[in-house]
């Protein structure tokens, strides 16, 4: 057999070693692979399961929350998005801050812009429909594309089904403030237990030293008498 193959029951012909990307591979294979990442490819396994995707690392959006949507039209338990200052994206994609998954919600469906006020600190909010297919209601008026202001406690309809209820929150008119005596609970770390490894002299890749027949553990250990090994 050549050095250069690692065949494998069942799997045909055996794999391939690919110098450039030192891995394994079928030459069938579609991937394109970059780097010197080391592995093995199983057939099969190039291929994610159905609706599976790779999604950049996302450190949210680090304005300040000043209120919240929430609705029941999904299933009727309640759930809720946070709602920062400037720009929160309303639509079904995965990239919006607020992601309705529904059909008649568009990917990029409307924008909610909020600010605050530097003298009065009042929190002022608008929407406006960045070109969706089935529309956007605040109450019972229905807009067009321009940037229509909202005010708390509106209900705001996303498409045809989802229906929101804006919450903004006056933190200065409410009496919310950082607390100047707040003592934040630090989290313990686990004690890390050292491995310790038990040399016994044996070396497994010894074959001088091997038991003729059995399976033999790493510590040199007698395991299972041969012929141990049942198939289904």
């Amino acid at each position: 057999m050549s050095q250069e193959k690692t065949a494998v029951p069942g799997l045909g012909d055996g794999f391939s070693a690919n110098p450039k990307s030192k891995l394994y591979s079928r030459s069938s294979t579609q991937l394109n692979y970059t780097g010197n990442s080391a592995g093995t490819v199983v057939p099969g396994m190039e291929q994610m399961a159905p609706g599976a995707k790779v999604k950049e690392p996302n450190d949210g959006n680090s304005s300040p929350v000043v209120g919240f949507l929430y609705s029941i039209s999904r299933q009727g338990i309640g759930e809720y998005w946070p709602i920062h200052l400037g720009t929160n994206k309303i639509g079904r994609s995965e990239e919006c801050s607020i992601c309705l998954r529904e059909n008649t919600v568009s990917d990029l469906h409307a924008e909610l812009y909020v600010k605050q006020m530097k003298t009065t600190h009042k929190i002022l909010a608008s929407i406006k429909d960045v070109g969706s297919k089935n529309g956007i209601f605040v109450n019972d008026e229905e807009l067009d594309y321009s940037t229509h202001e909202c005010f708390n406690n509106d209900l705001i309809t996303i498409g045809l089904n989802y229906k929101l209820l804006l919450i903004l929150i006056d933190a200065e008119s409410l009496g919310l403030s950082v607390s100047e005596n707040f003592m934040a609970v630090q989290e313990e770390a686990e004690p890390e237990i050292p491995f310790q490894a038990q040399s016994t002299g044996f070396n497994p890749y010894d074959h001088n030293r091997r038991p003729v027949s059995g399976t033999v553990a790493m510590d040199g250990s007698q395991g299972t008498e041969p012929g141990g090994t049942r198939f289904m």
